[in-house]
């Protein structure tokens, strides 16, 4: 819905601006954050994985430590052959898709008083789901905090803040872009740097330690970015 234009009266000051993150800004975050969250929920299959080293060539990310880190294992992925099914592998002993997880990719596991799914921060971030009309795509059968559903929450964000410029009503964009930096405020920063981490370190893939490097150097950006735009 179209915001009303405000009424300047010489007594008000003028509207702001928008002022969490520019539209260039959103777009490359809503593009980086979108690939990372689709591929920390689900690993390539072999046509995917030659559509993401496409993707790779212009990965829209500054090089911060991490984002160079990350480049470099998945670069050394390529050039080493590894193959979707090594990947798949890799990705389901981190996670626990076919056994024990080395390192569980719920928030709720790593905050919770008791350590289990489907706790407290699992029902906080459905309700931030809900408040921005969406919700996880397998509801009640699987935990909405995984670690690749937040990360998409960021790039929804982006998103919907997005088309709310191209409407013209920047006072809804503002609210989409400030949502997305209150849920990584108040959720994905609280638990994904350690939990990443771990994962880059426990990983047997140069991709799935590439992919982790790549999550916490696009986290660190969106971080820099939204602070200094807080700033101004």
């Amino acid at each position: 819905m179209r915001c009303a234009a405000v009424r300047q009266t010489p007594e008000s000051p003028p509207a702001k601006e928008f002022p969490l993150i520019d539209k260039d800004q959103l777009e490359v975050m809503a593009a980086a954050f979108t690939v990372l969250g689709r591929l920390h929920q689900n690993p390539p299959d072999e046509e995917s994985l030659v559509i993401f080293w496409d993707l790779l060539v212009d990965w829209p990310l500054s090089h911060t430590d991490y984002t160079t880190m990350g480049l470099k294992h998945l670069r050394a992925s390529r050039e080493t052959d590894e193959l979707a099914a090594a990947i798949r592998d890799d990705h389901a002993r981190l996670y626990g898709y076919t056994a024990v997880a080395q390192v569980s990719p719920y928030e709720s596991v790593h905050r919770g008083r008791e350590g289990l799914v489907f706790d407290e921060e699992t029902l906080q971030v459905r309700d931030a789901y809900r408040r921005l009309s969406l919700q996880a795509p397998r509801l009640n059968r699987e935990p909405d905090d995984h670690v690749g559903l937040e990360l998409d929450f960021i790039a929804q964000a982006c998103v919907k803040a997005i088309d709310a410029l191209d409407l013209g009503s920047p006072l809804d964009a503002e609210r989409y872009a400030s949502a997305g930096n209150h849920f990584f405020v108040e959720h994905l920063s609280q638990w994904a740097p350690a939990m990443l981490d771990r994962a880059a370190g426990l990983a047997d893939t140069h991709f799935m330690k590439g992919i982790c490097f790549l999550a916490l150097g696009a986290m660190d950006e969106y971080a820099h970015v939204t602070a200094a735009a807080g700033s101004q």
